[in-house]
């Protein structure tokens, strides 16, 4: 299913439902709004089973191992920028995968930092998120691997110009496996005020499929 095929199934829906028309601004806010949710919904249930900050990587299914990606950051006065298209932490290694990364709370730095028995060290190494950076402890970290998710990109339905036809060549298509979509564009008609149940979205996706619309 393309992003055509999705926006003729929304757009159907809400003419049915809602008796009004769905412009591709607003389906294309509404569906991004739904896939940061949908990637939101599914980091968060493998954070709550695998625990957070313990600098090991999710078990990842499916559905998100498409966005998983792994960077070196190159660490400058203890600190690192996030990579652009960074959305959530999934492990912190040192650069040759020797050793984890732990995260510390910000108000618990202090602690760690002076704690004289167990300190951070080369091979036990901590980090904290400040603003739009992360800072590392010992400050002789140079570098760190960073494994985490990546945003995805915004989908567009894109129309030839001046007209209402679908332009494929200008349009950006979701990167989800196929059978996440229904669970975006659940989201998605939820968005702009429709709730159905699975029967109601698989009678209407047949419908627009027979119809040809």
């Amino acid at each position: 299913m393309n992003i055509n095929d999705i926006y003729k199934l929304v757009s159907y829906l809400v003419d049915k439902y809602q008796g009004t028309y769905l412009s591709p601004d607003d389906f294309n806010m509404a569906i991004n709004m739904a896939q940061r949710q949908y990637l939101n919904f599914l980091t968060e249930e493998t954070l709550e089973t695998t625990g957070r900050g313990t600098g090991q990587p999710f078990v990842t299914r499916g559905s998100l191992s498409g966005f998983l990606k792994e960077s070196t950051l190159t660490i400058s006065s203890q600190l690192a920028t996030y990579p652009s298209d960074f959305y959530k932490i999934s492990a912190m290694r040192t650069t040759n995968d020797d050793f984890s990364i732990r995260k510390v709370g910000a108000d618990k730095v202090y602690a760690y930092v002076n704690n004289p028995i167990d300190a951070p060290t080369i091979t036990e190494p901590i980090y904290t998120e400040i603003g739009s950076n992360l800072k590392f402890f010992p400050s002789t970290l140079a570098s760190a691997k960073i494994v985490y998710f990546k945003k995805p990109v915004d989908a567009a339905w894109v129309p030839v110009t001046g007209t209402l036809n679908y332009d494929n060549a200008a349009s950006t298509q979701l990167e989800w496996p196929e059978n996440d979509l229904n669970d975006i564009i659940y989201r998605t008609i939820g968005i702009v005020g429709i709730n159905l149940k699975d029967g109601d979205l698989v009678r209407a996706s047949l419908t627009v499929k027979n119809d040809g619309q």
